[in-house]
């Protein structure tokens, strides 16, 4: 109702437009000829408004769409040339008629009708047809380029919703296979391994079904997740993990750090019987938070299921589809060591709920 009583405003605003426009450039007219201004004359700028907007609305509404949009080509000029004429001939009539006037039958009046119709064409209603065709041209344009970016936002989202929910099935499985390992050799590590996750899952089901959650959070699942991991590895692993700056009051997209140290943890640790180490910093700067990971690696890496790499490259679409060209992501893999840096814009953390991200 509100989009119908919009158009309507829409349409008088351009009809009024119009009319005013022919009322002064009469009434100039008459001023700059030195004739007395004949008031009179709204009554047949309202009958000329009248038969531009029969032509506009017959030629936008109805040949428009049944020829030209179908791409009937010929029969739209066609079509279209018949009824200008028939528009032209009937506003000669009318003018003949305000003025109380007959043809003339003079040789000229071939030459004057000629004149008379290249003027109709640029100053009457097929002109004020084109102004309004293409004001409505660009409304619809204006209007698809909309419905475009709110249909690539919403794939974006159930993309990235996608995606994320491929982070889950892969950490539940690594962290299921630590307790798995611990459940008969130390069970009492297993029972606080199984805490630790009912904790981390948790904060996976309840907090990240959002599109953004506290940074706090998401950093103390990091560290909850490295716990695991260090029990399982125990001495032959060292962990070195740091947070620089200020994290309160920050909001992140959910599991995007996890993969880069699960990742670590995979490449290096899984693969070395002793002497492995693991190295995270995370830096938070205002509105930016830095992370660098780098793992020690062995010179005869063993041979990896193909399927493992799924937590890089989700991570990348998620960057790509949730942060596009306000992010960073560098990794750096050389035969002794694997770095990744990524760098990811953080949002206010505000009282309402956040319900998309800006893309």
């Amino acid at each position: 109702m509100r989009r119908r009583k919009m158009r309507s405003l829409r349409h008088i605003a351009f009809w009024t437009a119009r009319y005013l426009f022919l009322l002064s450039s009469s009434f100039i007219t008459g001023f700059l000829l030195n004739d007395t201004p004949d008031y009179s004359l709204s009554l047949s700028l309202l009958a000329e408004l009248r038969n531009e907007m029969i032509y506009t609305y017959v030629m936008a509404y109805i040949i428009l769409p049944r020829f030209f949009l179908k791409k009937k080509y010929i029969a739209f000029f066609t079509i279209g040339f018949l009824y200008m004429l028939l528009i032209q001939y009937l506003d000669d009539k009318l003018a003949q008629y305000m003025n109380h006037s007959s043809p003339a039958n003079d040789p000229a009046t071939f030459l004057t009708r000629w004149a008379s119709f290249w003027g109709y064409i640029g100053y009457g209603p097929p002109s004020v047809c084109a102004v309004f065709l293409v004001i409505r041209m660009l409304k619809l344009y204006h209007k698809k380029m909309e419905e475009k970016e709110i249909l690539l936002r919403e794939n974006a989202n159930a993309e990235s919703q996608l995606l994320k929910a491929r982070v889950h099935p892969h950490f539940l499985f690594n962290t299921l296979n630590n307790i798995y390992s611990y459940s008969y050799d130390r069970p009492a590590d297993a029972v606080g391994l199984a805490e630790s996750l009912s904790g981390t899952m948790r904060y996976m089901i309840e907090d990240c079904a959002a599109s953004l959650v506290p940074l706090e959070k998401e950093l103390k699942m990091i560290e909850d997740y490295i716990q695991l991991e260090k029990v399982r590895y125990g001495p032959r692993l060292s962990v070195e993990f740091s947070i620089d700056g200020n994290h309160q009051g920050k909001m992140i997209a959910p599991l995007l750090m996890i993969p880069f140290v699960e990742n670590a943890f995979k490449h290096g640790a899984s693969q070395m019987m002793e002497g492995s180490w693991i190295k995270m910093r995370i830096f938070i700067r205002d509105a930016v938070l830095k992370m660098e990971v780098s793992n020690n690696r062995p010179f005869h890496p063993l041979p990896q299921n193909e399927k493992g790499g799924i937590g890089l490259s989700t991570v990348r679409k998620r960057l790509e589809l949730l942060y596009p060209g306000s992010h960073l992501l560098t990794i750096d893999p050389t035969p002794q060591i694997f770095r990744t840096l990524v760098q990811i814009p953080l949002q206010p953390n505000i009282s309402q709920p956040y319900d998309h991200v800006k893309q």
